[in-house]
């Protein structure tokens, strides 16, 4: 990230607090409190205390409906003011680690997830009524010669009511293991008693495959609908979205 000079600062912060308000939100707390930011650092980026992160520049510009542009720089549009174009919506969707078994098994079962992190999802993007995200912490499903990669530190939202096809990758409880893994998902053929027989396939040649001799109700838990990720505004080039 770019030093920002001390003028530069002052004017980060004076285009942000005009966001804001162009978005409806007169104060501060409304706003974070409607998209889950904390308020003292968010604070710090309008009073021009802290230079504002790529990162977090994206989540405000999308918030209020704005430009990243306009944030660092005062150019691009204010969309606001273009009629007939409205501060985009946000929906918060639960995010769980793949240790957090307890958790897991709720939603296999049935239950609403609870007690966990929530990440916000801008924009008009159609997502499944009932669905998770799940953070990518190890380079298992990490390929760089497929057509998609999941890395370390990125998002896969989950869809709980979708039934896997081959091909999918999915979020599946082995309870022989004690463990959840988020794996491709490959029919192998039937058992004796009729049961499907999967196997639970990395991208990442290095990590072991997974057998698992039925499909019982709650073993697979959701197929993966996306992949979110934030960017690098440096980066050269982007990786390709799934689906």
């Amino acid at each position: 990230m770019r030093n920002w000079t001390p003028d530069e600062l002052r004017s980060i912060a004076d285009r942000l607090r005009r966001a804001r308000i162009g978005a409806g939100y007169d104060k501060a707390s409304d706003a974070v409190r409607k998209f889950g930011w904390g308020y003292s650092r968010y604070m710090n980026y309008e009073n021009g205390e802290r230079a504002v992160p790529p990162k977090q520049a994206i989540l405000f510009a999308a918030a209020f409906g704005v430009t990243v542009d306009y944030i660092y720089f005062g150019k691009g549009s204010d969309l606001n003011k273009v009629e007939g174009v409205k501060a985009l919506s946000i929906r918060h969707i639960p995010l769980l680690a793949l240790d957090n078994m307890d958790e897991l098994k709720r939603i296999a079962e049935g239950s609403e997830p609870a007690s966990c992190t929530a990440v916000p999802v801008f924009g008009e993007e159609v997502l499944p009524g009932r669905c998770i995200f799940i953070d990518i912490r190890d380079k298992s499903m990490s390929h760089a010669y497929e057509p998609v990669s999941f890395e370390p530190g990125d998002k896969a939202l989950i869809d709980l009511d979708a039934r896997p096809s081959p091909s999918d990758f999915v979020l599946a409880l082995v309870p022989e293991e004690q463990t959840a893994l988020f794996r491709l998902y490959r029919e192998i053929g039937r058992a004796k008693d009729g049961s499907i027989v999967i196997d639970l396939v990395p991208l990442n040649p290095n990590f072991r495959t997974i057998r698992i001799s039925s499909v019982a109700a709650g073993q697979i838990i959701g197929v993966c609908r996306s992949i979110h990720r934030v960017f690098d505004l440096t980066a050269p080039a982007q990786r390709p979205r799934l689906g």
